[in-house]
């Protein structure tokens, strides 16, 4: 038996389907469930599965074999409704997770690049309507978008630049509000942390030199909110991805060398985390447990 992870991002009371506000494009990403839906899911994860803690996680990658397939939750990018929403929730299960901040967002409020796109594509969408629907759903889950992850910061920052000159917008851009620090400082110990990059910029679209920088200030930064922690070094790709073809092994060789002990990518299958200790494998939530059904339904 090994150990699953699943990864989250937001929950709110209630989802925005008004493709004029950013909320609605988390939601058409799958990056924001319910809290009807979140509830239900853990529900079912309860039910079938053992929800792990840090510690369970590093044992069953070590052999250990529980009971029933052992789960490990966690949520990415630190958003304010982990506190408001989700912590509360986990807290009245007793239930661990794992949390992997954006640094930026956190500490200057910084927007991140897929917010500022889907803040122009809402602000575009409540008032001018420059923009097609089919360009608006090709930044969502199209070439556009693809495009924006690939290319390295400048280039991004030039096509954001772009599109908002298309529809018109001005700049500040405002996304969803994240954590602040000494929110993420008072979470309890049933939280361990992780890193997720400075400004969410994919980690293969940066220099060696800019990735190695990056990587000493974000893992510096959760060594210094919870110096304590002592399950190692914790780190999920922004974008769920690690090296690219056209580099291979440079940013998993980066990672190694800032002694990181364990890395997430992300992955749609059903794929056991035997995987590199820098590449485990995590499921995104938006089928909600679907995603493990089949594996605890050869466990029976």
């Amino acid at each position: 038996m090994t150990c699953y992870a699943l990864c989250y991002h937001r929950v709110l009371p209630e989802v925005a389907k008004d493709f004029g506000a950013v909320d609605a494009y988390h939601h058409a990403r799958s990056i924001l469930h319910s809290l009807a839906d979140f509830r239900n899911q853990l529900d079912v994860l309860q039910e079938r599965c053992e929800i792990v803690d840090a510690a369970g996680f590093v044992r069953a990658r070590a052999g250990e074999v529980p009971v029933k397939p052992a789960v490990l939750l966690t949520f990415d990018d630190g958003y304010a409704d982990f506190a408001s929403v989700i912590m509360p929730e986990l807290l009245a299960r007793g239930l661990p997770c794992v949390l992997f901040p954006t640094k930026a967002p956190v500490t200057a409020s910084f927007v991140p690049p897929r917010d500022k796109v889907y803040a122009i594509l809402a602000a575009d969408y409540r008032s001018r309507r420059r923009i097609s629907e089919e360009e608006r759903q090709s930044w969502i889950s199209g070439s556009n978008k693809a495009r924006m992850l690939e290319v390295g910061p400048s280039e991004q920052a030039a096509l954001i630049d772009g599109l908002a000159a298309c529809a018109g917008v001005d700049f500040p851009l405002i996304g969803p509000a994240h954590m602040t620090e000494t929110q993420i400082k008072q979470l309890p110990s049933s939280v361990y942390l992780g890193a997720h990059g400075l400004f969410h910029h994919e980690f293969g679209s940066l220099s060696d030199g800019a990735l190695r920088g990056e990587l000493r200030e974000i893992l510096g930064w959760i060594a210094h909110i919870r110096p304590t922690q002592d399950k190692g070094v914790w780190l999920a790709y922004p974008n769920g991805k690690s090296d690219r073809e056209v580099r291979p092994g440079a940013v998993t060789k980066a990672v190694a060398e800032a002694k990181v002990d364990y890395a997430f990518k992300a992955c749609f299958r059903h794929e056991p985390s035997k995987s590199s200790r820098l590449e485990i494998p995590r499921m995104f939530s938006k089928d909600g447990v679907d995603y493990l059904r089949p594996i605890w339904d050869k466990n029976l």
